[in-house]
């Protein structure tokens, strides 16, 4: 699915959050927003999953105006994924994960077998198919975030947004989930901390202080300069022999003085 935004801005309190926000993704393509915290990435997310008003600026889905979407259309495109949703429902793992399949469902079309086969093969996907019948309030919070992984996967969508996944993950976690979101046949817009993570998507957006403020290639986006002037962090890139990629160490401002 295609996306493309122009001039998005949000403000609270008399503060611009997100501010002349111009971005288009391309079907297919991982794209991954980075930035300090307060830089705006969340904020940004929502307002392109459709989930909070727009102060300004146009947000299209396939070149459809998103506004004149109902919500249901909405989420038969996009999922997202939050940095850590939480409920007080009493649900199993496979109860959480079927409210994926409510954007398909209506009077003519209940639940059926077909939506059990998704919903088994998200579970399965996220890692989560033999905690099925394991209740909500039993899992970690890693657990929790891989049963969203797998709800947004249930829904089918052609756009998956994902809030920093990998946070509460341990590492085995956060490289099978960054393993299959690279194999999903899916437009994929994430917001990450972790720029050695962040080195793995295809483009990348910059954020500081609520605008893009740099847009391309990992390679080309994260030099030395920009890194040190939006992180504050003097950054060294080293080659890793296993596989020629590239991967930052960081240090301190202070330590180089």
């Amino acid at each position: 699915m295609k996306l493309s935004a122009s001039d998005l801005g949000w403000c609270a309190g008399g503060r611009a959050i997100v501010d002349g926000v111009s971005l288009d993704i391309v079907p297919g393509e991982t794209f991954g927003l980075v930035g300090p915290n307060g830089s705006g990435k969340s904020t940004l997310l929502r307002l392109l999953a459709g989930l909070m008003p727009r102060a300004r600026g146009r947000v299209l889905l396939d070149d459809v105006p998103m506004e004149g979407m109902s919500r249901r259309d909405i989420a038969r495109r996009v999922a997202f994924v939050e940095q850590m949703a939480d409920t007080s429902e009493a649900l199993t793992v496979r109860d959480a994960v079927e409210l994926g399949r409510t954007p398909w469902l209506s009077a003519l079309s209940p639940f059926g077998y077909e939506d059990r086969r998704i919903v088994t093969e998200a579970m399965d996907a996220a890692g989560m198919g033999h905690m099925e019948d394991h209740a909500w309030a039993t899992l970690s919070g890693g657990e929790r975030q891989r049963v969203h992984i797998a709800r947004a996967l249930a829904q089918r969508p052609r756009l998956l947004m994902l809030d920093e996944p990998t946070n509460h993950l341990d590492i085995h976690h956060q490289l099978s989930l960054l393993r299959l979101v690279s194999k999903l046949r899916v437009t994929v817009i994430m917001a990450l901390h972790d720029l050695n993570q962040a080195m793995n998507c295809d483009r990348l957006g910059v954020m500081e202080q609520g605008r893009l403020v740099a847009c391309g290639a990992p390679g080309d986006v994260l030099s030395p300069e920009l890194v040190a002037s939006i992180f504050r962090v003097h950054v060294t890139a080293l080659t890793d022999p296993a596989d020629n990629s590239t991967v930052f160490r960081f240090h301190s401002l202070e330590d180089r003085r």
